[in-house]
Order: structure tokens, then sequence, then C-alpha cells
């Protein structure tokens, strides 16, 4: 480890003292020449001496902390300290490897930035001073769905990303035929299809900071603009966070409500799982239990719209109209929820409402792997082929390749 002092209790310590590598080095004291702050702790734990104490301290550089340098690294000259001991942080390079790295630092203070212009961007949207979607709370949604055997097609950042012409989501890559089917979904005026869209105007008061953060960087300037110029500012939408009631919220108190209708909702109903090769939906957890009976339609695990027309119809070949149809396939299943509905099916977009409940059970504090599942938002999925499931196997009626 490296020793350092700091020469100079100033205006610029604190920020010499944050930018050294304390991996590398430790701090043994700092020096200044103001009598006043001499025999006082610095930070409540730093000892500043006199100028004279150098002599007695064991150390391997001096660093400078002032802007205006000269005058103290002639001093210590003078004092017969080795040039090579001395750094004056505002003019040296860091050769000896003493100080974090002055770029990545400045990213940061960047990111900082960026989060309080953000959160000033969206301050008028969330205090209500500008007008927002009508957006219905998930729990409303989710008693109307059990009351009326209504539909769901949700509009997440990667549906509208689709729609405004980019790529988000990494499992489905965007075009034309799609953007274009989105666009009639969420302009669809029948009354047994609910319409969801992201809550990222309001009320991100409930989430953890980070989370709100994220959504508020997502939604800056333009994208936000755009999104509310697709929107029908006169209708009512529900919130797509229905399916996300767990790891992006404060407490678990949304949670609570949420799982439990969800499972009335498929109670003791027929259930057409329609999922992507890896999610297993409700396999090794309680989520689907209450179902009757489940039929998995199995879909290529990334960009299932390539497959659509074959998907759709393999569904209508095996769906009857009583049946419920869980479709978890991305952008791709908020169209097939979209015109199953249309046909006169029950059908939901439920979205990664599997990977939720099982952080839920397991308490998670941030988004993790679940073994033999994908998740979408995690970079390590390297477990998902490690699986074997009796129950699973004979549930499976279609594979789509």
């Amino acid at each position: 480890m490296k020793r350092i002092v700091i020469w100079g209790a100033g205006n610029y310590a604190e920020h010499v003292y944050d930018m050294i590598n304390r991996e590398t080095c430790t701090i043994e004291g700092i020096i200044d020449s103001d009598q006043g702050k001499q025999g006082k702790l610095w930070k409540n734990s730093i000892m500043i001496f006199s100028p004279e104490r150098l002599s007695r301290l064991e150390y391997d550089y001096i660093v400078l902390s002032m802007k205006k340098y000269k005058s103290v690294e002639n001093q210590c000259i003078e004092m017969r300290i080795s040039r090579e001991k001395i750094i004056a942080y505002w003019k040296d390079s860091d050769e000896n490897g003493i100080f974090k790295s002055q770029a990545l630092e400045l990213l940061k203070e960047q990111k900082k930035r960026r989060i309080y212009e953000n959160r000033l961007d969206s301050a008028p949207y969330e205090w209500g001073l500008k007008r927002i979607p009508h957006i219905e709370s998930g729990e409303k949604l989710l008693r109307k769905m059990i009351y009326d055997r209504s539909s769901l097609c949700r509009f997440g950042d990667g549906e509208f990303e689709i729609m405004r012409g980019k790529n988000r989501p990494w499992f489905q890559i965007g075009s034309d035929s799609l953007k274009e089917r989105l666009n009639e979904v969420i302009h669809s005026q029948n009354e047994m299809i609910n319409i969801a869209i992201a809550q990222n105007f309001s009320g991100l008061e409930k989430l953890k900071e980070d989370a709100a953060d994220e959504i508020r960087d997502y939604m800056a300037f333009q994208t936000r603009a755009d999104i509310i110029e697709m929107l029908d500012m006169n209708r009512v939408y529900y919130d797509t966070y229905v399916t996300r009631p767990y790891i992006i919220y404060k407490d678990g108190k949304n949670a609570d409500i949420i799982f439990p209708l969800f499972k009335r909702l498929w109670k003791n109903r027929s259930v057409i799982m329609v999922e992507g090769k890896y999610a297993r939906n409700g396999i090794n957890n309680d989520l689907f239990d209450g179902a009757d009976s489940i039929k998995r339609v199995i879909c290529p695990p990334q960009n299932a719209w390539s497959k659509y027309d074959e998907i759709r119809k393999q569904i209508i070949n095996i769906a009857e109209k009583e049946e419920l149809i869980c479709v978890s396939l991305g952008p791709a299943a908020t169209v097939l929820a979209y015109d199953l509905a249309e046909m006169g099916y029950q059908s939901v977009d439920i979205g990664q409402l599997d990977n939720e409940y099982e952080w839920y059970l397991m308490s998670a504090k941030k988004r993790s792997a679940i073994r033999g599942k994908m998740v979408a938002e995690v970079a390590d999925n390297s477990t998902v082929e490690a699986f074997v499931n009796e129950i699973y196997s004979s549930q499976i009626v279609a594979a789509i390749e």
C-alpha cells in the first residue's frame, strides 16, 4: 500500500481525497499551515498536522490539493523533500497509480447530473402540472378481467420503441409489420380488450429510487412526447406493470394484492400457455396450481414474430372458446392477445409475471437469475438448459422452432 499525505485542508481537499484510490493507498494525515486547523480531525478520522510534523510522518508521496500549488511545492523542496515524492494534483500526471480514473469519475458526475436533469424534466408530469394519460391500476384491471373475462394487451418500453422505429428488447427484432400491428392494437375500440401502457408518467414515488430514475431516463424529452402522441388522451388505459408487481416497488404491498388476483383469474380454468422455449411459466412454483389444466404451446425464445402466423394457427387448432390463453412472447404477445380476443377468446399477455413471482417468493432485492428459466433482464442465463420436469413435458401439446 502506498502511504499518502495530503497537503491542504482547504476547498479542494475533499475532491482530492475522494479521487485517491483507497484500494492501493492509505491516508497518513493532512498537512495545513493554518494553525486553527492543526490538531483537529478532518472527516472525523484524519489528523491535520503542521508542516513541521512532516519530518516525523512516514509517507511515500505528498499530494498537494490546492490549485495554486506553486508556493507549497517550493516550500516542500525547501524542506528537502524529494521532488519524486511531491504530486501536485492539478498539474502532475498520475504515473504512480495513486488516483482513480478521472475519466470514470467524470462519467459518474455526468450520470448524477443527468439524473437530476431527468427528475426536473419529469416533475411537471409527476406533480400533475401537465396532462398525462388516464391509467387505472393493475388491481382494478384484474378485478375487471375476472368479472367480465376481457383480454389484456400490454405496451411497455419494448413495444413503444418498436413503434418508434427503434429496437429495444434483445429478444425481438423490430420490423415494419410488427410496428403496424402494434399501432393497430393500441387504437383498438373493442370493449373486451383492455389496453395497458407503462405508468411512467406519475406515481414514481412508489418505486425504488433507481427504478424510478431509470424510467425518467427512458422517458426524458423526446421519448415522452412521442409516446403521448401515440395515445388517445380521452380513453382509459391500465397499468402495464400489473405483470411486474414486485421488483421495482419499494415494498411488497402491491405484489401481495396482484399475485392472488392473477391466481383467481385462472382458478379452475383450463389454461393454454403460449410461451418462449425457456420461459416455463409456473414450473417449480405454485403460480398456476389453481388452474384446472395447462396445455403448453412452446415457441422460439427469440424473435417470435417471425413465426407469428404459425403460432396463431396452432393455438386456434388447440383452443376452446371457454379456455384462458396466457401469452408470454415479448412484443409478439401484444398482437397475439389482440387477435385471439377479436376471435372471442379470453387472452392475457402475462409478460414476465412468472419471473416476478419467483423473486417475490425468494424476497429478492434485485433481478437475478432463476435456475431453469430465461430472465430477459439478466445477462447470465447459463442455467436455462439444465432442466428436467415430467409435469412440464406432459403439458406440451405443440412446439414451434
